[in-house]
This record gives structure tokens, C-alpha cells and sequence, in this order.
């Protein structure tokens, strides 16, 4: 099955168990042990994420597949990034200014002050940003080559 049979099935289908059931089927949440694996399941994931289908019964599965994607990319893809470069990242996928994470963050000037290096992300700042972008927590935190 490719990505195109999935935008078929989601477009053609209003949200149900049936279109979860399907997911699981085709694209069940396993662990990605190659290349090919890890670009179906991006594409299935940046797909349903597009399509805002990421809520309800796709939630479980999207924090599945997830979890095996950000496992398979901290093994072929370590990154040096700071926890700020991380949310950095995270903004510019999803078009986000400053002021739409003061909630999390806990005001405008905390989140100035740490997108202008004044301020470091804490553990509590990186909860609440995980369950925003439906990413572990462990995302943020420096992953050096091994």
C-alpha cells in the first residue's frame, strides 16, 4: 500500500474507527529498521498531520508510529541541537510565532527570552511543548553520535 491509497481512504471516508483500522492494517506501528520504512511512515505521519487528522482515534496511533520514527532517527540521525534549536524547528514546521506558545511557556517574555538565548527550555517547558507537538519529551534533549 503507498500514501496515495491512504489519502484516497482518509478523503473518501469521514473519520472513523474504520479509516484506524485501516492505518493499523496497512501501516501498523512497528519499529523501522531501514531507509525505505523510515520514509513511508514520515509520509503517513506528515500526511495525517497535514490533513489534520490527529486528534480522537488518531492520536494513539500517531504516538505510536512516532515513537518509532524518533527511535529509527535518533539512531541514523543524531543531532547536536540544542533544546531550543529543537523548538525552533518545531515552530517553523508548524508556522508558529512567539506569542502562539506564551500558554505553554509561560508568558511572552519567557518565550522571548529563551528564543533570544537569555533562557533555557526547562523540564516542565518541554512537557507541555511534547503533548503540543505529540513528540516524546526526549526529542529535546541532545542525542551525541554513537
Amino acid at each position: 500500500m503507498t500514501v496515495q491509497t491512504l489519502e484516497k481512504q482518509v478523503q473518501t471516508h469521514p473519520v472513523s474507527s474504520k479509516d484506524v483500522r485501516w492505518l493499523y492494517t496497512h501501516f501498523p506501528p512497528i519499529t523501522i529498521n531501514g531507509h525505505q520504512s523510515h520514509v513511508i511512515y514520515k509520509k503517513v505521519v506528515e500526511f495525517l498531520f497535514n490533513n489534520k487528522k490527529t486528534g480522537g482515534e488518531f492520536r494513539s496511533y500517531l504516538e505510536s508510529v512516532i515513537h518509532f520514527l524518533d527511535e529509527y532517527e535518533k539512531k541514523h540521525f543524531p543531532s547536536a541541537a540544542s533544546p531550543e534549536d529543537i523548538l525552533r524547528f518545531l515552530m517553523n514546521q508548524h508556522k508558529l510565532s512567539q506569542s502562539d506558545l506564551k500558554e505553554e511557556l509561560g508568558g511572552q517574555s519567557v518565550v522571548s527570552n529563551i528564543m533570544s538565548g537569555k533562557r533555557q527550555l526547562t523540564r516542565e517547558h518541554i512537557e507541555k511543548l511534547s503533548r503540543r507537538f505529540s513528540i516524546s519529551p526526549a526529542s529535546f534533549y541532545c542525542q551525541s553520535a554513537a
